[in-house]
């Protein structure tokens, strides 16, 4: 599997994460992950806990883009504690089926545990808060391509704000949306495109361009 080194010091690095790859190992799956990649590149076997070495943040795997890594422990340490304190921002674009009512927005709605399926997120106002900002770039009859500000960073939460709002990300059927048979079942049209952050005194931001597939996606 490709994994893209967008940039590299002594200090971090920035990878480009495929779909259908898994950031770090589960209790139910041995298989090959972006923390094996790794472990097989640089020396991080000291960086963090143990099977997740170099990860402060991660991405669910349809997901794809940008991730940084530490690959020391001071830099894990900051940038973990960054994390939490929500100085680093993250953006995504995402294409959603049909439109939501306003062309941006701010959802601020807490999540939890699905009742009906261990795997997903709903929206539930005993769960955890969740903030998700958006603009839209462009849309068509069937299609609309978002720009997305992650305020908070819950597992599965622009997938799930979006399945609240009846606009689901294109291809994420475990979120309700229709199978597009241009796609495989581990891609949904959503993507870390930038990432910017404060690290010693110095300023990082690192962009990517959208997949290919997006603009086939909205030209369908």
């Amino acid at each position: 599997m490709n994994i893209e080194i967008v940039f590299e010091n002594d200090l971090f690095v920035i990878l480009n994460k495929p779909h259908g790859l898994l950031v770090h190992p589960t209790d139910s799956s041995d298989e090959y992950t972006l923390r094996d990649f790794l472990i097989e590149n640089f020396n991080i076997s000291e960086v963090g806990e143990y099977k997740r070495e170099g990860i402060v943040h991660r991405l669910d795997r349809v997901t794809s883009g940008l991730i940084v890594c530490p690959i020391n422990t001071d830099v894990f340490n900051q940038l973990q504690e960054d994390f939490k304190k929500r100085k680093i921002i993250k953006n995504y674009k995402a294409i959603v089926q049909g439109s939501p009512r306003s062309k941006s927005g701010e959802i601020n709605l807490p999540l939890i545990h699905s009742q009906n399926n261990r795997r997903k997120r709903e929206v539930g106002k005993n769960g955890r808060e969740a903030i998700t900002k958006y603009n839209t770039i462009s849309k068509t009859d069937s299609y609309t391509l978002l720009d997305i500000d992650l305020i908070t960073g819950r597992n599965h939460q622009i997938r799930a704000h979006f399945e609240y709002l009846k606009t689901p990300i294109v291809n994420d059927t475990l979120y309700g949306a229709k199978k597009v048979s241009e796609l495989n079942q581990n891609t949904i049209c959503l993507q870390s495109y930038n990432i910017e952050f404060k690290l010693f005194d110095k300023d990082y931001k690192f962009s990517i361009d959208e997949p290919d597939y997006f603009t086939s996606i909205m030209n369908m």
